[in-house]
C-alpha cells in the first residue's frame, strides 16, 4: 500500500465511481501527502473498472468484483443497505480479510477518516462537505447546501468523465487542504449544463417521446434513435435514465428501458410494479435468446444484458422487448 523502498515514499489511490469515493480519497490523498508520501491518484471510469488490477495501493470505493482485481492492497467500502463500512486488506493471492468494521457508518469518507487515525494520519473534512455526502447518501437531496447542489449536478451529468471526476477531485482536495469551500466557475458552468438536462427531461417526458409497443411504454436512449431530440441531447438524457423509466413505470407496469451503455453497446431494463412479478416478466425473454444474454434482477427491475457486446445494437434490443411485450400482452 505504502512504497518507501529505495526512493522517496510513494502511495496510489484508486477511486470509486460515487461522488462520496472522491471525497474520500481526497481526504486520504490529503493525510497521506502531510505524512510526506507522493501520493499519485487513479481515477477510473466505468469501463476502465471492467479490466483494472489494483497492486499494492488503496481503493475507496472499489472491490473486487466486476472485472477488478486486488493484490497486496487495501479497499475501503460503505455498504448503504446495511449502513455499515468496511476495511478490506487483500494479500498477494487476492484474498482478502477484513480490517476494521464500522457500524452505524453513513459514507464511505467516514471510513476513510476512521482507518486513518488508526496510522496516526487524522484528516478533517470540512463539515458541509460531509453533511452534504451523508445526506445524499440518505437520499435527502433536498438537504444538500449550495456547494453540495453544484457537485450533485455535476456528478450526475458527468460521473464517467475523466477529466470531470478530476476537476471536482482537486476541488475537493483543495477544500480539505485549504478549507476554502469556494466554487470555480468551471464547475458552475457544468452545473449549468446539468439544469439544461433537467429541462430536456422534463421535455421529453412532456411531449411523451417515449416509444409505445402494445400497451407499453419503452424508453429508448439511443444515438440511434429515429427520433432527432434524443439523438441531439443524449448526454443530457442519459445520466436520467433511471428517472425517466421510472416516470413509464409509475404511468404503467411494466415499462421498459434500452439503453446506449457504450457507442453502439444496448442493454434493456424493465421496471416492474405491483401489479407485475418479476418472474413473469423474465419468463417473457424469448427462449431462442437466452444464450445470447445475462439477466439479473431486483425486487422492482430486470436487467438484460448481451454476452456479445458486438451484438448489442438498438434492433436487436428493441425486436427482444418488442416480443417480450407480445408475450406479457398475451398472458
Amino acid at each position: 500500500m505504502l512504497n518507501h523502498s529505495g526512493g522517496p515514499k510513494t502511495a496510489t489511490v484508486y477511486v470509486g465511481l460515487a461522488l462520496d469515493d472522491v471525497v474520500g480519497a481526497a481526504a486520504l490523498a490529503a493525510a497521506l501527502g502531510r505524512k510526506g508520501y507522493r501520493v499519485y491518484v487513479d481515477l477510473p471510469i466505468r469501463e476502465e473498472l471492467s479490466n483494472l488490477r489494483i497492486l499494492g495501493s488503496y481503493a475507496v470505493g472499489i472491490q473486487p468484483k466486476g472485472g477488478v482485481n486486488m493484490v497486496d492492497s487495501i479497499a475501503m467500502v460503505y455498504n448503504k443497505a446495511k449502513g455499515m463500512g468496511y476495511v478490506f486488506r487483500y494479500d498477494g493471492n487476492g484474498n482478502g480479510e477484513v480490517l476494521m468494521k464500522l457500524r452505524a457508518a453513513s459514507s464511505v469518507t467516514e471510513v476513510v477518516r476512521e482507518y486513518l487515525s488508526t496510522i496516526s494520519a487524522d484528516v478533517e473534512v470540512p463539515k458541509q462537505l460531509l453533511d452534504d455526502i451523508i445526506a445524499l447518501n440518505n437520499g435527502s437531496p433536498d438537504k444538500l447546501s449550495k456547494v453540495g447542489r453544484v457537485l450533485y449536478g455535476v456528478y450526475r451529468l458527468k460521473s464517467n468523465d475523466k477529466n470531470v471526476r478530476t476537476m471536482v477531485y482537486n476541488y475537493v482536495y483543495n477544500s480539505i487542504v485549504t478549507k476554502n469551500l469556494k466554487l470555480p466557475s468551471e464547475l458552475q458552468l457544468l452545473y449549468n449544463e446539468y439544469e439544461r438536462s433537467l429541462k430536456l427531461v422534463d421535455e421529453l417526458i412532456k411531449s411523451d417521446r417515449l416509444v409505445t409497443i402494445g400497451p407499453y411504454k419503452v424508453a429508448l436512449l439511443s444515438s440511434k434513435h429515429s427520433d432527432e431530440f434524443v439523438v441531439q441531447n443524449i448526454d443530457y438524457l442519459k445520466p436520467f435514465a433511471s428517472e425517466i423509466l421510472a416516470h413509464a413505470c409509475r404511468q404503467r407496469s411494466p415499462a421498459f428501458l434500452i439503453y446506449e451503455t457504450s457507442p453502439g453497446v444496448h442493454e434493456i431494463r424493465v421496471c416492474v410494479r405491483y401489479n407485475v412479478s418479476i418472474a413473469r416478466v423474465v419468463g417473457s425473454v424469448p427462449r431462442d435468446v437466452l444464450d445470447r444474454v445475462s439477466i439479473s434482477t431486483s425486487p422492482t427491475s430486470v436487467q438484460i444484458e448481451f454476452t456479445d457486446p458486438s451484438k448489442a445494437s438498438v434492433d436487436e434490443a428493441l425486436d427482444i422487448v418488442t416480443r417480450m411485450i407480445a408475450s406479457l400482452s398475451n398472458a
